[in-house]
């Protein structure tokens, strides 16, 4: 790679030497960067143009321009944006394009800064963050059949159904109402709302988080962790 502009976002920045920082990179071209800038931070959620070189996983990154402003992410919306990027950290694959994670990201950020006041249970943010890790997850190869059970039957309303990743559901004794799921057979037309229902939020939660765990090998998100406390603590 040899001075190849990229457009993107920082997802998380450490010191690294004298006045540089080791980055990780969320970019519309090549998906995950890892590099090193020289300079000043750049805040979290700035849409910025920079270059990128290198042979090695390791890039140099320079000749950063902001474009516009930072997203103003306040409160939950700062902890859900902080959850946001550590999922891309840790699953966007090094330099693959996720041009459809991308521009979710992207919209997830629009949202988070415009959540209604007030947001009764958090609802349209978690709405914006079940859409953010449906399209990730389908991007990723790991999309979730909201229509048929793991034997290719159709869900039925109301029956319970247990969800394993990497199968999808089952029916049982107890678990995730049909109606639910089918709530969410066609997840773009689902997601056309605004704010989903609460009872189909708490479905989609259980069923990504336990997607999710798999593909992080079941190692904590801290960015969870410091939400859980600052709901705690409010």
């Amino acid at each position: 790679m040899r001075q190849q502009l990229l457009h993107g976002f920082m997802l998380h920045q450490r010191a690294y030497r004298e006045n540089s920082k080791l980055v990780h990179f969320f970019s519309l071209e090549f998906g995950r960067i890892d590099g090193v800038v020289r300079g000043a931070q750049i805040p979290l959620y700035q849409p910025v143009l920079l270059y990128a070189s290198g042979k090695s996983a390791l890039k140099s990154l320079s000749k950063i321009e902001w474009v516009g402003a930072p997203k103003n992410l306040q409160g939950s919306a700062l902890f859900a944006g902080f959850y946001a990027n550590e999922l891309l950290v840790r699953l966007a694959p090094l330099e693959e394009a996720l041009p459809n994670a991308f521009g979710a990201y992207s919209q997830l950020l629009d949202e988070l800064q415009h959540l209604p006041v007030p947001d009764d249970g958090n609802l349209a943010l978690m709405t914006a963050l079940r859409r953010f890790e449906s399209i990730l997850l389908a991007e990723l190869g790991y999309a979730i059949n909201f229509a048929q059970d793991f034997l290719g039957i159709a869900i039925q309303p109301q029956q319970l159904y247990r969800f394993t990743p990497n199968e999808g559901f089952s029916p049982n004794n107890s678990g995730e109402l049909g109606e639910y799921i089918l709530a969410m057979a066609d997840p773009e037309f689902a997601f056309t709302q605004k704010v989903l229902p609460a009872e189909v939020i708490a479905m989609l939660s259980r069923v990504y988080r336990k997607a999710l765990a798999v593909l992080l090998n079941d190692k904590p998100l801290k960015s969870r962790e410091l939400w859980i406390a600052q709901q705690s603590g409010a």
